[in-house]
């Protein structure tokens, strides 16, 4: 890589600085020793900013990148932004652009440490081999391109402005001025109910009114949302693979049976929703999803039900690889007035030592393309975010993920657990939480896009059924925080309590969550106003940058002055002076 004057070579953990001379003689080496980090892994890319003219940039092999200041070769940090191997970085106007092993390309934000992601999508199906700015297609072609390769011997070609990104920030920075916006109050309960029945609970004196006092000190929400996991028996893994071999003929009486649970389950909340919420609150059911052993049921106040649109719902098998429903997710989303809301219900790998597969599991989910399209560019714009069209879940507005999602405790033993849990000395363990230690060490956690409130609530997981006891049977496994709530809503999500409730007809404890949402209504006639003073600035924005390329080009290709290379940069039109003819 050529900085100024110097050629700067990287071979495996080493970068080594040359001044070449003009004969061609032997070069000369600028330093005795060569820059290594031992932090990082080998090099395998390095790019040059022009908005940051004195750093070179180093992609490694461990998915680090390493800062270099060209002037005086310090190291200025070392970051950890991804756990793929980085193959290629390049500058793109104040952004850095990465391309990886797993054929994803991520756009990174460098203005402030750590860096954000702007933007991230599967660029190739194969590994990114290189990927190239074209600085000068901004004045040849109108437009600034972002070339990649791909190993599967694709090449495609990216718009370097990230206009639909850009535009959508600004539409959002401005909602205040198009917008009306309400907040609603919603309910969100996970529970592994080990195939626990309603009939089950009604009929343990300690759980029988779980219920109705979780209904009515919720303070009458507008949406509620019920998930379980494994209302059929998944601990049996006999019945569990006979079920996934069945003939199609038994697999529909098995389904039937199935069916019959969740129905009792259904029919048992409409029935407590009328019992105990307020007369002057009528709820109807929204939806209901199952998938072996997972149940969403979705209710929401009639006041609201005709506000609502683009109900979908989806899954997404995990167990045995992909092929089983036993482990994975529900996905359901809607729009109340103009803003996406998307509810996921998890139940992700078991074991102790099975962190990777669970991380593997969440990717899966939430990289999945699974629901219909938004083909309106628009509404794309005002209803979902990260310049997606409403496929994945993280493109959504407002998303709230529950579930067991079976992260447990890690590097202690059982005997540990139970006592600090008597001790009430949460904080030790929670230190060790999977998933809290994956959001921090991990760079490539995709539950980093996620909130989760403090939890100050003793391990969920796993009891002895119709006890407070801990597991004490043979396997003797240790406790853990299972049962999780998360949100992501980049401040339109409040959540206002997270709770644990004692119910002992299952080995997990049932978790909920108040929460708070803010919904937009968008007026048609102000959009309009806000859409055109937007569509102003980004062309103001690409002249700019048209301008900056040229000066760049003008100054540091061809070796002109700044007054020179101005004069050159300016349009035609500014430059000549205006005649008319006799």
């Amino acid at each position: 890589m050529v900085v100024g004057d110097l050629l700067w070579h990287a071979t495996g953990k080493e970068i080594r600085i040359f001044a070449p001379t003009l004969e061609g003689e032997t070069q000369l080496q600028v330093l005795i020793r060569p820059l290594v980090q031992d932090s990082a892994g080998e090099v395998t890319s390095g790019t040059l900013m022009r908005t940051h003219p004195t750093r070179a940039f180093f992609g490694h092999i461990d998915g680090k990148v390493s800062i270099y200041n060209t002037k005086d070769f310090s190291c200025l940090a070392v970051l950890s932004i991804s756990g793929y191997k980085i193959n290629s970085l390049t500058g793109v106007g104040d952004y850095i652009w990465a391309g990886f092993n797993n054929g994803k390309i991520s756009v990174y934000d460098i203005s402030q440490t750590p860096w954000t992601i702007k933007k991230e999508w599967q660029a190739h199906e194969n590994p990114v081999v290189k990927i190239v700015s074209d600085p000068s297609s901004c004045y040849r072609i109108d437009r600034l391109q972002v070339i990649s390769l791909g190993a599967d011997n694709v090449i495609r070609v990216w718009d370097g402005l990230l206009q639909e990104d850009w535009q959508e920030d600004e539409m959002k920075a401005q909602e205040a001025q198009y917008c009306d916006f309400e907040d609603i109050k919603a309910l969100v309960m996970t529970w592994n109910a080990g195939a626990s029945t309603p009939h089950s609970l009604r009929y343990a004196n300690q759980d029988a009114t779980f219920i109705r006092n979780l209904l009515q000190s919720s303070d009458s929400p507008d949406i509620l949302i019920f998930g379980f996991q494994e209302l059929v028996d998944l601990e049996d893994k006999t019945a569990t693979a006979k079920r996934f071999f069945k003939s199609k003929k038994k697999e529909g009486s098995d389904q039937e049976r199935m069916s019959h649970q969740y129905r009792d389950w259904r029919d048992f909340l409409m029935k407590s929703l009328d019992d105990h919420m307020p007369r002057h609150d009528l709820y109807h059911l929204l939806h209901t999803a199952t998938l072996v052993g997972l149940f969403t049921c979705i209710f929401v106040k009639s006041s609201l039900r005709d506000r609502i649109r683009n109900l979908s719902a989806s899954e997404v098998k995990r167990g045995m690889g992909g092929l089983h429903g036993n482990k994975g997710a529900i996905v359901v989303r809607f729009l109340v007035d103009d803003t996406s809301m998307c509810f996921i219900n998890c139940h992700l790998a078991a074991g102790q030592s099975q962190a990777n597969s669970r991380h593997n599991d969440i990717a899966a989910i939430l990289e999945t393309p699974l629901l219909p399209a938004e083909r309106d560019p628009n509404k794309r714009i005002d209803s979902y975010t990260g310049g997606g069209d409403g496929t994945l879940i993280l493109d959504h507005e407002l998303c709230v993920l529950n579930g067991d999602l079976n992260y447990r405790i890690d590097t202690m033993s059982r005997d540990t657990v139970v006592m600090a849990v008597k001790q009430n000395n949460l904080a030790k363990l929670l230190e060790r939480d999977q998933l809290l230690v994956a959001r921090r060490r991990n760079p490539g956690f995709r539950l980093r896009a996620f909130e989760e409130l403090p939890i100050k609530f003793a391990p969920t997981y796993k009891y002895d059924v119709g006890t407070d006891d801990y597991d004490t049977s043979e396997k003797r496994r240790s406790p853990a925080w299972c049962d999780r709530l998360l949100y992501r809503g980049r401040g339109r999500i409040k959540q206002l309590d997270y709770v644990r409730h004692e119910v002992r007809v299952s080995d997990h404890r049932p978790v909920t969550g108040r929460f708070r949402f803010t919904v937009k209504r968008i007026d048609p006639r102000d959009r309009a106003v806000a859409w055109m003073d937007c569509q102003v600035r980004f062309e103001d924005l690409r002249a700019r940058e048209d301008n900056n390329e040229k000066m760049a080009y003008l100054m540091h290709v061809i070796g002109y002055d700044t007054a020179t290379a101005k004069s050159l940069a300016k349009p035609r039109r500014d430059r000549s002076p205006s005649r008319t003819r006799a």
